[in-house]
């Protein structure tokens, strides 16, 4: 790659501000073309799927030899290639292939595409959104084999990121623009159709005229509505709080005194139900104390206007959630990468200057970050199927007690005993099914963070108890607590507590965890003191 040196995130990181601004097709085109040349990749095309997964279509290709694009629409059916069709819907891996002609997943390829146009080397990286499949960015390499490194193939798997983005938002914009003219529309066809009309007459307060539009409003026969006035077609209160008639005479006055008030109002059906509306008057000419109004039913226009209320709260949360995940995971991964850099740079140009104790320390910085890179992947990896429905519930029998000692002691390695954790058991445990993998993340998760947001030495409770079919877990700390303005969104993506200070992390624990639970049928929660720790309770009926 041209810039080695720099994480995949952050040579992206520029087209963020670009997304939802630029045009669909030219975002898509600049990515192809960035990842071509810094992948220094022949050929990269983006392929669309279809909506029921069965065929895949090159949308557009570019060409790096002559940095063109290849416009030309190809289709692959799964009827032709089901080999790499089952290998793309095949979790959210990439299709890896250093040696396209002798890779497996690939072997459909070799007579009819490979061959001609010389490629050998792929690296496919699958586009989702919502957990679902829906497109690929391939990278063919012509010439003859290819090792990816793990720079390119992270590379890759962030342009497929970018462009799932990229396409939803643009699918969010393309439906706040068809709701604004939807809502153009509607209020055109209001205006230009027959509208409700009635004409009161203020000598006797009663409706002294109604088109046949009013009458189907109102949902009486026109003897009915003539019958009434504007008190008898609506609740005693409007909803600004003041009384319908003392509203209505104030109203009616200013349009007899040569105004054309349009205000809203609340009508009440014979049936009882109330209808939101817009009503306009007007003095009627010539017709004495008399006042024409235009009523317009508001019930679709006010629904219209909570459906792009509701797209501009969710694309608002589209673009913090966005701008959050940058921030973490660009942090997460310059922090271990700087470290790792630094420690390579040192052995390689003072390793036989450098004394035993001082190689060993290098040493488990690597390993530190590594392990630490390695643990924001997994948390990413486990979201990304439970989001997509593939982290699945399989409960067997097992030993609680043994498991619950085995992950203390897991997670005190992994802590390197920074805190001591005081394990006690109570009622019989015996006899319990569950899911080993789902409980492994659960418990981690717990351990970890108890003693990664606690001073060293601090002790750590882990309390295992049976209470009838469930068994109840407590993993308590003496440490920094969580603040009581953050505790509310502990259990959402990429949040963390504004106490956190230095302490790395990546705020997708406690989401996990929560999904863990929930597909083991229980439920968890927590009580924290800022200063003084916290207490997570965590029920699962495992029993029974």
């Amino acid at each position: 790659m041209s810039t080695s040196s720099r994480p995949a995130s952050e040579q992206l990181d520029t087209l963020i501000e670009r997304i939802g601004v630029v045009p669909l097709k030219d975002m898509l085109c600049e990515l192809l073309q960035r990842s071509a040349a810094s992948l220094n990749v022949e050929r990269v095309g983006y392929w669309s799927l279809d909506s029921d997964g069965r065929v895949i279509r090159r949308e557009m290709q570019f060409l790096l030899s002559s940095a063109d694009f290849d416009g030309e629409s190809v289709e692959l059916g799964a009827d032709s290639f089901p080999t790499y069709f089952a290998a793309l819907h095949e979790g959210s891996s990439l299709i890896v292939a250093g040696d396209s002609m002798n890779d497996p997943r690939l072997r459909e390829f070799h007579t009819s595409y490979f061959t001609p146009l010389g490629i050998g080397a792929m690296l496919d990286a699958p586009v989702h959104r919502h957990g679902r499949l829906f497109g690929v960015v391939c990278h063919e390499h012509v010439g003859g084999p290819r090792e990816w490194t793990a720079q390119e193939v992270d590379f890759a798997r962030y342009v497929a990121q970018w462009i799932a983005l990229a396409v939803e938002i643009d699918e969010r914009q393309r439906a706040e623009i068809a709701l604004r003219e939807s809502q153009a529309r509607y209020r055109q066809v209001i205006e230009h159709s027959p509208t409700p009309t009635v004409v009161v007459d203020m000598e006797t307060g009663l409706f002294a005229d109604a088109n046949e539009s009013a009458v189907r409003f109102y949902g009486v026969d026109r003897t009915s509505l003539l019958s009434g006035g504007p008190a008898d077609f609506s609740p005693e209160y409007q909803p600004d709080g003041r009384l319908s008639a003392e509203s209505a005479r104030e109203k009616i006055a200013q349009a007899l005194g040569g105004e054309t008030p349009y205000f809203d109002w609340v009508h009440r059906r014979e049936d009882g139900r109330e209808i939101p509306c817009s009503v306009h008057l007007a003095r009627v000419p010539g017709e004495g104390a008399r006042v024409i109004a235009a009523v317009t039913d508001r019930t679709e226009q006010l629904r219209t206007e909570e459906t792009i209320r509701r797209a501009l709260e969710n694309e608002r949360e589209l673009n913090e959630l966005r701008s959050r995940f940058t921030s973490i995971v660009s942090h997460e991964f310059r922090t271990p990468l700087g470290i790792i850099m630094s420690a390579v740079e040192l052995l390689r140009n003072y390793f036989a200057r450098l004394d035993e104790e001082r190689r060993s320390e290098l040493f488990e910085d690597i390993h530190s970050a590594t392990r630490r890179m390695g643990a924001l992947m997994e948390q990413v990896l486990v979201l990304g199927r439970a989001d997509a429905g593939k982290l699945t519930f399989s409960p067997v029998p097992l030993d609680l007690e043994a498991l619950c000692l085995k992950l203390t002691d897991e997670s005190q390695s992994a802590t390197v005993r920074r805190c001591p954790v005081e394990m006690s058991f109570e009622n019989d445990l015996a006899g319990a099914t569950g899911d080993e993998p789902l409980l492994r993340h659960i418990f981690s998760n717990l351990l970890s963070n108890a003693a990664k947001y606690s001073p060293s030495g601090s002790p750590v409770v882990f309390r295992v108890r049976r209470d009838g079919d469930a068994a109840e877990f407590v993993v308590k700390d003496r440490g920094i607590g969580i603040p009581v303005d953050d505790q509310p969104r502990m259990f959402e993506a990429f949040q963390r507590a504004g106490n956190v200070g230095e302490v790395p992390g990546s705020g997708l624990g406690l989401l996990i965890t929560k999904r863990c639970v929930e597909l083991h049928g229980g439920s968890i929660g927590f009580v924290s003191e800022p200063g003084e720790g916290t207490a997570f309770t965590v029920r699962l009926p495992v029993f029974g």
